[in-house]
């Protein structure tokens, strides 16, 4: 009896590649709206500043946003050892921590896009250039951390093909 194979759809070299290309692109992401996140302040008086952390919301999503930098950037170290040894290393890490991950990211992107939203309608009166840039770059922010959790949810997909050749 034959035993059945899964035929990968990319060579094995090049799906590392991809991989490693992909978690720097969610490094990449994760960075710059973390970096916008913190640079976002609303000064509504003089003495009235409003930062991301006053808003529990924004404080969730940059903590998503640090946790996922940190596995990020742990993740493509080990896919650089990976490349230059040509091993698997810990599949079930990638694999679960990939599911976590995209988990948590997708929950902070959330939580950014309703408390933008939320901070709009209750600033909506005040139509001010100013008002509308914060929320041009806290809109910003949390779209690309949605993009990090796409990122993230491809490399969990892929990470689950890895499983039934090595189990």
């Amino acid at each position: 009896m034959e035993s059945q194979r899964q035929v990968s759809v990319l060579p094995q070299k090049t799906s590392r590649f991809a991989i490693l290309g992909l978690r720097v692109l969610t490094t990449i992401l994760l960075v710059v709206p973390f970096a916008i996140l913190v640079s976002n302040v609303l000064s509504v008086d003089r003495d009235q500043k409003y930062h991301f952390y006053d808003f529990v919301p924004y404080r969730y999503m940059a903590s998503s946003i640090v946790i996922g930098i940190a596995f990020s950037v742990f993740q493509t170290g080990v896919a650089v050892v990976r490349l230059r040894r040509e091993n698997h290393g810990n599949i079930l890490l990638d694999f679960y921590g990939d599911k976590v991950i995209s988990t948590l990211l997708a929950t902070g992107s959330v939580a950014g896009f309703v408390m933008t939203a939320q901070l709009q309608k209750q600033w909506g009166e005040a139509v001010s250039d100013y008002y509308h840039k914060y929320f041009k770059r806290s809109y910003a922010a949390d779209g690309l951390v949605f993009l990090a959790f796409v990122c993230t949810f491809i490399l969990s997909v892929l990470s689950s093909y890895a499983l039934p050749k090595k189990f």
